[in-house]
């Protein structure tokens, strides 16, 4: 029992011990990274644009969930009483609220971190693309949570 222990342990700190720079530099939230080139500065860039898309993913949901319920509520009213403005905008919101989880999604399955590393021109090119598009997703699920909260505040 004691071997599977002491083999385990080895295996978990050898496996530790080949993260990368950038993923080190990443899980240590006390030290800044080591941004010595231009890859490792696109790099950080596009990890920082997952994360803050990341960390809204959950209140993303919430606010899908709230638009579904404020749509059900409308359906249930006369249409003559309905406010058909306040639905429409709701409509959209529900629109962009699924565009913008679907772009994390599609980003998330599509991002290959080792992509080019063999040639750092190509590598470079392929660093501002996924910048400029996690930026892209980041941007979508910002302005569509910030529609949410005004929208939603009006129930």
């Amino acid at each position: 029992m004691k071997n599977w222990l002491v083999i385990g342990a080895c295996t978990l700190a050898i496996a530790c011990g080949e993260s990368t720079r950038q993923d080190t530099a990443r899980k240590n939230g006390f030290t800044a990274p080591e941004l010595k080139t231009k890859e490792d500065s696109l790099y950080h860039e596009i990890m920082d644009g997952h994360d803050v898309g990341m960390a809204k993913m959950s209140k993303l949901g919430k606010a899908t969930k709230g638009v579904t319920d404020a749509l059900d509520s409308i359906a249930r009213i006369p249409a003559k009483k309905a406010d058909t403005t306040y639905r429409n905008a709701l409509t959209d919101l529900q629109k962009k609220l699924s565009y913008a989880e679907y772009g994390m999604d599609t980003w998330m399955k599509e991002f290959n971190p080792d992509s080019a590393k063999d040639n750092n021109e190509l590598r470079l090119q392929y660093l501002e693309s996924e910048r400029d598009k996690v930026n892209m997703v980041k941007k979508n699920i910002l302005e569509s949570l910030q529609l949410a909260d005004s929208l939603l505040k009006k129930q």
